[in-house]
């Protein structure tokens, strides 16, 4: 466990599984890369429970659970599920400036 970790986007390419909060970067940094896992959104928050909830279902990525109602050998069982699983998470796009640039010159 680490309060901040430099070029973060690496250790998530390079890791096995990762068991995160479930803010939207970090999640979608994980799919990008392919990478396995376990997600705990904060019980109250609005974003973490619907928007990126939704999003990484549409891509088929990370498993969601509660961490107020997950046991020890629950985390552990579904760890052990996602390491057995090969990541089949759809492809995340890496357009989104060309895109952009899109939009905007059609304005001009």
């Amino acid at each position: 466990m680490r309060a901040f970790v430099p070029d973060l986007d690496r250790h998530l390419a390079a890791c096995d599984l990762a068991l995160v909060q479930g803010g939207l970067t970090t999640c979608m940094e994980l799919t990008a890369a392919g990478t396995p896992f376990l997600y705990f959104p904060l019980q109250n928050h609005f974003e973490q429970n619907f928007h990126v909830a939704h999003r990484l279902d549409r891509y088929g990525a990370g498993t969601r659970m509660a961490f107020a109602t997950s046991t020890p050998d629950m985390i552990a069982e579904a760890m052990v599920a996602a390491l057995r699983a090969p990541a089949k998470f759809k492809s995340v796009e890496a357009d989104g400036a060309v895109r952009a640039a899109r939009m905007l010159a059609d304005l001009f």
